[in-house]
């Protein structure tokens, strides 16, 4: 998916949501979050069974990591991947650059930061704190779109 395809896409789920909450955006898309022990390394994963998705997010998460977790399958999601077998892993959070997994963290970073004035914080890192992106994640962000004064 082209990267403005999922601004846009991002964009137009936080206008129809009302948020940019990933597990509010879950409740109103009527998309099950389910919670579940799925040991130290996997951190979330999105399945489609008999045509209806569902989340699922680890017990061993902390609040923070669900609600980025949950935005980066929501990203899987609505970019239509149909695999079933990748997941968010902590060992892998940094390393994707391409595919599938790229753009469910493009898709997570452009949800979280769809409408916020980069100009309303002194920092990038201030900025992805308040908006809950965690920092490996700074480089999905569109620094060049921000710092041209564009509100995300």
């Amino acid at each position: 998916m082209l990267r403005e395809c999922i601004k846009r896409k991002a964009h137009e789920v936080v206008y129809k949501t009302g948020t940019r909450d990933p597990i509010k955006i879950c409740e109103a898309k009527h998309i099950p979050v389910y919670y579940d022990d799925l040991g130290n390394q996997i951190m979330a994963y999105h399945a489609i069974i008999k045509r209806i998705p569902a989340i699922v997010l680890s017990t061993r998460n902390s609040e923070f990591e669900n609600t980025y977790s949950c935005g980066h399958e929501l990203g899987h999601h609505f970019c239509r991947h149909t695999g079933n077998t990748e997941c968010l892993n902590r060992s892998n959070l940094r390393f994707s650059t391409m595919g599938n997994e790229a753009e469910a963290n493009e898709f997570m970073v452009d949800l979280m930061l769809d409408g916020v004035n980069p100009r309303d914080y002194e920092t990038k890192r201030q900025l992805l704190q308040a908006c809950g992106i965690p920092t490996w994640a700074e480089r999905y962000a569109d620094w060049e779109r921000m710092t041209n004064g564009v509100v995300y």
